[in-house]
């Protein structure tokens, strides 16, 4: 058998991804129940947990929202191979080569395209960075004080895995969704996007008026959301003069009824 089995149902080939079969509930589910530095910290502590804080460390950093988007996916290729421990992959090139390939397809998935050598470098800067505070709180020794260097509150206190998986879920759908907003808000100010802006007005128009969009912004109010996360797609205002300017849009679009 050459495919694994997700909790969703779905059949997952490994080493040759379908981006359709590709979804952030198996990845959340999944990551929420790996535990970081092969079992070896001094409580549970989820790779979801980990992309979470990188996310948040990003958002802090001022990185552009692909670079945040990115960070909180950057170990995503874990929910479908599993992890491997430093020391031992970099002497598996065969794996180094399938978390590649893969890895580069979920972030085409999610985020519309592969991502630069200069975002993947901030991503990796960041992860490491996040490493260290891991073992600076979480293992008996220290691994070095690049932990000083973060700006976010990377606390690595346990949390129960089905909070971390509904928050990953979270995250990630209000970072798409702002995704979808900006580069709507970006084809209006270019006065074009004939065939492209009538969809992401569609897709902004479904969030909106979806119980997900107001679980999303509850969880702002009560301050579940990390504080520099960029979250516009939240604001009602924010989604009506959107769809305000489409109205009076240079081209011919669509614009859904609120």
């Amino acid at each position: 058998m050459s495919y694994i089995t997700t909790v969703t149902g779905k059949h997952f080939y490994p080493l040759n991804p379908d981006q359709q079969n590709i979804d952030i509930e198996d990845i959340a589910h999944a990551l929420s129940l790996i535990c970081r530095a092969n079992g070896h910290f001094r409580h549970f502590y989820s790779v979801a947990q980990h992309s979470l804080a990188c996310a948040e460390e990003a958002a802090a950093r001022g990185h552009s929202l692909a670079v945040v988007h990115g960070c909180l996916l950057h170990d995503a290729s874990e929910a479908y191979l599993c992890d491997v421990t430093r020391p031992v992959k970099k002497h598996i090139p065969a794996y180094l080569q399938a978390e590649e390939k893969l890895q580069a397809v979920i972030w085409k998935r999610f985020i519309g395209r592969e991502l630069t050598e200069a975002e993947q470098a901030q991503i990796f800067e960041i992860d490491d960075h996040i490493l260290s505070m891991e073992f600076h709180l979480l293992m008996p020794e220290d691994l070095n004080e690049d932990y000083r260097k973060l700006q976010s509150d990377c606390a690595c206190a346990p949390q129960a895995p089905q909070e971390v998986k509904a928050q990953f879920i979270r995250v990630q759908r209000i970072l798409r969704h702002e995704a979808v907003m900006q580069e709507a808000e970006h084809l209006l100010r270019d006065g074009n996007g004939t065939e492209r802006l009538p969809q992401l007005l569609n897709a902004l128009e479904s969030y909106y008026t979806s119980a997900a969009w107001k679980q999303d912004l509850a969880a702002d109010e009560a301050g579940l959301l990390p504080q520099k996360l960029k979250r516009g797609v939240l604001s009602e205002d924010g989604i009506f003069d959107l769809l305000e300017r489409a109205h009076h849009h240079p081209i011919s679009v669509q614009v859904p009824k609120t």
